[in-house]
Parts: structure tokens; sequence; C-alpha cells
């Protein structure tokens, strides 16, 4: 069940709501609980079971890991603790994965049987990362072992649950008691959900056909514009969906009283590698950063392990996104590219001036959106050469679907915006409270519109959905 689909704009969010509203305040975090299982029970009516029992065995952990005092007692329980989790990321998200390659090896030596590799659940690696920081947190003594109903909603709370923002246990728990109910918390919560909803289904889901057509093209039937073209698309539609999805979950956590993280800063807009993924995803750079970096010993030992650790983090960070050598590639090439950032190159650049370093960063970001769209190496290999103009030859008469193209133009005007300040306060001002009369206006036109397209067009799922 997607946010943008009609079933949850039109029956489970209102009646959720309405619901929420009339029931006892003791009651509410109850409901909460029962709507997020439900919710994600209709698109894994297995592997919820699976992630409730997972998260089960997390609670008995975190009390028997402080049990005792000893150190090897905790890090034991503790060891096993990640393990069990993990080891759940790595059946569902890999197995099948290492199979084909293995079995793609042994081709003429060695006859395998078929291997019917497990459905990839939604959302399977945001539960886990999540799952994965209560332990360490609880062996850390940053959070006491949480209560059943409390950590179960923290884990399975319906606007984060699929796609985010990562969040720690300890950052929610002050807000998993009983909470007051602020009209102006509805207020803004709507108005966040209707301008995410907006980014969603009138951007980057009109955005959609024409990035299938540039990528699925193939070699040899790729002229450099139209690569270009495609390239640019997509830049703008994972960002659309990506972001449009977190507003939509902050904005729907706050209508129930909860305050998430954001997640999103304005990435197009930096100036440098270190500073697009101080923008882009922002949990999970502060998750990889806390919970790998830092422990790997950060930049704490010279140059040379600096350098080794920011690759094994994004060799990991590639991985994590999708069992492809593709994914693993663009990882490295943003390993490259921070490595590159501390050394002479990004010396080099940071003198540079303004307007010379956005480009340049933005150029080396698009160049590594090929490698996590493209369905291949071989074909992410063509796509960079079409980019180039080497390989690409002429197309058939194309006619641009003329959503697509008024998508791209509003989603590249949109992104330079935030550029200008009197905008750019008037978007942390929605932040913060209730917007006025203009804002309301345009958020309820947003609305509009978007409800009507999701009544004429077939859902397309969040492109984060399935990492």
């Amino acid at each position: 069940m997607g946010f943008g689909e009609p079933i949850f704009l039109f029956a489970f969010l209102p009646a959720l709501l309405l619901i929420f509203l009339l029931v006892p305040a003791a009651c509410r975090n109850a409901l909460l609980l029962l709507a997020s299982l439900l919710f994600y029970a209709w698109g894994e009516p297995f592997f919820v079971l699976v992630a409730l029992a997972s998260a089960l065995f997390d609670l008995l952990c975190a009390r028997l890991l402080l049990a005792r005092p000893a150190a090897s007692w905790r890090r034991g329980w503790l060891t096993l603790g990640i393990a069990v989790n993990l080891g759940l990321l790595c059946w569902y998200k890999y197995a099948g994965f290492l199979y084909g390659e293995t079995r793609g090896l042994l081709v003429g030596w060695l006859a395998l049987p078929d291997f019917l590799a497990p459905a990839l659940p939604i959302a399977v690696s945001f539960i886990v990362f999540e799952k994965i920081t209560y332990l360490v947190d609880v062996a850390r003594g940053t959070t006491p072992p949480a209560r059943p109903g409390q950590y179960l909603l923290y884990v399975f709370l319906f606007p984060k649950l699929l796609a985010g923002p990562i969040l720690r246990y300890h950052e929610l728990a002050p807000q998993l008691g009983r909470r007051p109910l602020l009209q102006e918390d509805l207020v803004v919560g709507l108005q966040r959900f209707a301008f995410g909803l907006a980014k969603k289904l009138l951007v980057a889901d009109l955005l959609a056909p024409l990035v299938e057509d540039a990528f699925g093209r193939p070699a040899g039937g790729l002229e450099c514009w139209y690569a270009w073209l495609g390239l640019l698309a997509f830049t703008l539609q994972i960002y659309f969906d990506f972001s449009g999805y977190s507003d939509m979950a902050i904005g729907l956590a706050r209508c129930f009283g909860f305050r998430l993280l954001e997640n999103f800063d304005r990435p197009y807009l930096a100036l440098s590698p270190r500073d697009f993924w101080r923008r882009w995803h922002m949990s999970l750079t502060r998750f990889i950063r806390d919970y790998l970096y830092k422990p790997l010993g950060g930049d704490r030992r010279g140059p040379a392990r600096t350098y080794l650790n920011l690759w094994i983090c994004f060799l990991l960070s590639g991985l994590w996104h999708g069992a492809a050598w593709t994914f693993l590639l663009w990882g490295a090439w943003h390993g490259l590219l921070l490595t590159l950032d501390r050394m002479a190159p990004g010396r080099l650049l940071a003198r540079q001036r303004a307007a010379l370093r956005w480009a340049v960063t933005l150029l080396l970001v698009m160049l590594g959106w090929v490698l996590f769209r493209a369905p291949g190496l071989a074909a992410a290999g063509d796509y960079l050469l079409a980019l180039a103009g080497v390989g690409s030859g002429p197309m058939e008469f194309l006619v641009l679907p003329r959503d697509a193209l008024a998508a791209l133009a509003a989603g590249t005007v949109l992104l330079l915006l935030p550029a200008a300040a009197p905008l750019e306060r008037w978007r942390r001002g929605l932040l913060q409270g209730p917007a006025g009369a203009g804002g309301m206006a345009l958020a309820l036109l947003l609305l509009s519109l978007s409800l009507g397209q999701s009544l004429t067009v077939s859902f397309q799922p969040f492109l984060y959905f399935r990492f």
C-alpha cells in the first residue's frame, strides 16, 4: 500500500485519522501499531511475521546483554543480535544474487538446480538498519531497553517504515509516550504531505516514461542529446520521488504527533561531493558515519586509513542499495569522489568560484546516477559512451511526451528555486508552523491535482521501496 495509491488516500488514511482523533489518548499508540502492522502486511503478508519475530528477539537480546556486567557477555549478545538482523538482510537481499553469480561461473562444469530466490521484502534494509541501531545503542548505554509496545511501534511506525528517514530508538523514544494532540500538528502535517505527494505524482511519476525509454534503448540506438535528456530526467525523478516520500513520511508522522528528522537539504545545490552527502539521504549518511565509519577508525588514523574507511563505507552503501554490480560500482564511484575531495583535487576545486564547484559536483553526481539506474554493467557502459557521443546512433522519429517535458521543466526550476532567499525562508517556515493563506491554497491545489492524478494513472511504487 503506497502513499499515492487510492486505497491509502481515500480509505486507509482518512479512516485512521478519524479513529485516531476519536479514541482516548491512552489507546492511540496501540491503534497506530495495529494500523502500521496492517499497512505493512498489505504488501508483505509473510515477511511482517518474520520482522515481528525478529523485533521480539531484539527485545530479548537487549535485556540479556545487560543481564551481566562482563564485557564479553555484552559483546556476545550484541554480536548475536546484529548477526541475526544482518542474516535476514543477506538472505532476502543477496542470496539470490550470490547464487546466480556462482551458478553462472559453474555453467559447463556443474549442473546446478534452478534456485527460487526469496522475494525481496519491501523496506527490509531500512527495518534492519533501525533494529541494529537499537541494539548498539543499548549496548553503548545510550538508551535503556525499550518497552515491547513502544519498540514495536518504533520499528513498524508506518509513515517512516518503507523508506525512512532512518531513526534511532532513543531519538523517537521521548515521543512514544502520550503526546499532546495539537491542531497545528495536523495542519502542518497535511500541508507537508500534500507537497510530498505532488513531488511524487506530478513530477517524478511523469518523468518515469522518459527515463524508461532512454535507459531502455539498445546500444547504438541512443543519440548523445537524448542520453543527456534521459539522465537529467532520472536525476530529477529520483530526487522528487525519494524526497517526496520523505516529505510525506514527515508530514504523516506530524499528523500523529511525531517529529521526524529531515532527510534532504537541497542536495543538488551542493558544492562538493562531501557537501552532497551532507544533504542527500541524510539519515543514511548519519547511520554510516556513526555505526560504520567511526567504529572503523574514522579519520583518526591518518590519511591512508581514512581513505580506506571511506571506500569500505561507500562500497557497503552501494551493496545496501541493491544486490548488483552496478550498485557496487556506484558506491565505489562515490567512495572515489569523497577520497579525491580530501586530496589535492578537492582542495583545488574548493578554491574555484561557487558556480564552477556546483557545476562540477552536479555533473559527477549525475554520472554516478547512470550506474545507479542502468539495468547492468554493459548497459551502463553503453550509456556513458552515448553521453560522450561515442557509439551512439540515430534514433527513429521520436515524439517526446508533453507531460514528461512539463515535469522536466518544472523539476529543473523547482530545484533552483531554493537558491532564492525569500523562497528558502518560506520553505523553512513550513517546517516550523502552518503556512499562511497562500501556502494553504497552494497545498490544497497540489492535493487536488495529485488526487486526480492518482485516480487516472496506475500507481508507480517509490524507487526506494525495494532497497
